[in-house]
């Protein structure tokens, strides 16, 4: 019988490992072990012949009998329209990956004792619509509907300030360079302890761990190529050969960044050999990419309006940025402080089940922003706050009842009189310097068979080129004029910060003239 349980989720579902953490009520975050060696377990996913499912080390021990029924990688082909082939039958992306949610969900329901409360998955800030609705589905059809997307820069960040004091309106940037794939992306942390994206995060879907280890094996066969061309690859034991070189060259790639160099193994059929590699030719080999990288998180600063001096540090994120070259490039290049994250391959999933918890407005988005942040004032300039907007349109409104309200007492007294005068022409309310969302301008109309030619003398109100354009209500001395709300804005991304307005309002509504005299011809009889 299953406990009674309050507890949040996180899963990291990354290309080459996935990770869980649990958030209960006053407890700090916790990691989940996965795999009976470490807290994470392989993405890689074995789809037996009686539809059975094995995920993790027993899916990779498959892939030595049975290699044509494992599939690895799969998050880089979400989106991607052609289905995968597994041993003859199609196996579309989004649906693997909803099951390995499903799978985790269910290890952690088992080990807690319940269900979690809520669900918060990550993925790439740099996903859009199409991505993130194929990701839906998949996990849809796995039966997880009620789940929170958070971006892994953001779970990052939360998982970094709950760390390291961040004070609020502090700004760091992303660097997360994982097992497959690339994003940066600037943050800022708000007043009420969340953090706000901004700018435009910037990805590169196929960069990552499997490809340096990639660079590692061509590396290798490149000195024994004369051997790797009389192999046999039908044969299974030349299959399984080849497995285990390249398991040793990811193990030297990652030993590269503790050492200077390492030796290589090589095992093959009727070959023994070892490859030596040094730490400078592999960053050699690989600076290219990791240069495009720092290029990338450069763009991303720009398009948050900031130069690298405005941030507070870069924050690393991913197995893969535990390479030396990735810091001494970002500290050379952009001269900022670097913080490395005490570890690496579960903070994600660490950082999402504390958003999770806190609930947060930034959990609320379904897609990653597409353009970069809209700044019309000082980023040291105080943030108008969403609760006084409703104050200041209910005396725009008041402004303009009254204004209404004089017009039709001015009416009925000329109309006592025998005139038909109904008012000047564009008589305005409006409050100065304050955003356009919130200037409602009433125009009266002028009946020019009745009233006399004059001009307003109000002044036009300018308002900032980012804000959108006022709402104008024509209004008559028998309604009051309607006034329409400012229209929402629909990308929660871009971020338009606006001087707040000034305490004082001014309504420019001038009197009109005095009546006729009383005519002095006698009545006629």
């Amino acid at each position: 019988m299953l406990r009674a349980v309050v507890y949040q989720l996180g899963v990291d579902l990354g290309t080459t490992f996935t990770a869980a953490a649990v958030h209960r009520t006053s407890t700090s975050a916790e990691v989940v072990a996965l795999s009976p060696r470490s807290a994470s377990v392989a993405s890689v996913l074995y789809l037996g012949e009686d539809s059975g499912v094995l995920v993790g080390e027993a899916a990779e021990r498959r892939a030595v009998t049975d290699p044509e029924r494992v599939i690895r990688e799969f998050k880089r082909r979400i989106g991607d329209p052609t289905p995968l082939m597994v041993a003859g039958s199609p196996q579309h992306a989004h649906e693997l990956t909803g099951f390995l949610a499903r799978w985790v969900v269910d290890r952690v329901t088992e080990r807690e004792g319940a269900a979690p409360d809520r669900i918060a998955i990550t993925h790439p800030a740099g996903w859009g619509p199409h991505k993130m609705a194929r990701l839906t589905e998949g996990l849809r059809a796995a039966g997880l509907d009620d789940v929170v997307f958070l971006t892994e820069p953001e779970a990052a960040a939360v998982h970094y300030a709950s760390a390291q004091r961040i004070e609020p309106g502090g700004t760091i940037a992303v660097y997360d360079l994982g097992g497959g794939t690339f994003d940066a992306a600037v943050l800022r942390r708000t007043e009420c302890a969340g953090f706000e994206l901004l700018g435009r995060p910037e990805g590169i879907e196929r960069l990552g761990g499997i490809d340096f280890d990639e660079v590692v094996f061509d590396h290798v066969r490149a000195s024994i190529t004369d051997v790797v061309d009389e192999l046999d690859p039908e044969d299974p034991v030349t299959v399984a050969a080849v497995a285990r070189l390249r398991r040793d060259c990811t193990e030297a790639k990652e030993a590269l960044s503790t050492d200077t160099e390492v030796t290589i193994p090589v095992l093959l059929p009727g070959t023994r050999a070892q490859i030596r590699l040094v730490r400078g030719e592999f960053e050699a080999m690989i600076r290219p990419a990791l240069d495009d990288t720092v290029e990338a998180l450069r763009r991303t600063v720009r398009s948050a309006g900031l130069e690298p001096e405005d941030l507070a540090a870069v924050l690393l994120v991913g197995g893969s940025s535990r390479i030396p070259l990735v810091a001494q490039l970002i500290s050379m290049e952009l001269g900022r402080p670097v913080a490395v994250d005490t570890d690496q391959s579960t903070s994600v999933a660490t950082g999402a089940a504390l958003a999770a918890f806190d609930a947060r407005p930034v959990l609320t988005r379904t897609a990653p922003p597409t353009r970069p942040v809209v700044t019309t004032a000082p980023l040291s300039a105080p943030r108008q706050r969403g609760r006084k907007r409703p104050k200041i349109i209910v005396g725009a409104t008041g402004i303009m009842a009254i204004g209404v309200a004089a017009l039709a007492a001015v009416t009925w007294a000329d109309r006592s009189t025998g005139t038909t005068t109904t008012g000047e022409p564009n008589q305005t309310a409006t409050v100065p310097n304050a955003p356009a969302e919130l200037n409602v301008r009433a125009t009266v109309p002028q009946n020019p068979a009745t009233s006399p030619s004059r001009t307003s003398s109000s002044a036009p109100t300018t308002t900032p080129a980012s804000a959108s354009k006022p709402t104008t209500t024509t209004a008559t001395t028998t309604a009051m004029p309607r006034i329409e709300p400012p229209t929402p804005v629909v990308e929660p991304p871009v971020t338009t910060t606006f001087s707040p307005p000034p305490p004082s309002v001014t309504s420019s509504i001038e009197t009109p003239p005095p009546p006729d005299p009383p005519s002095t011809r006698p009545p006629a009889p």
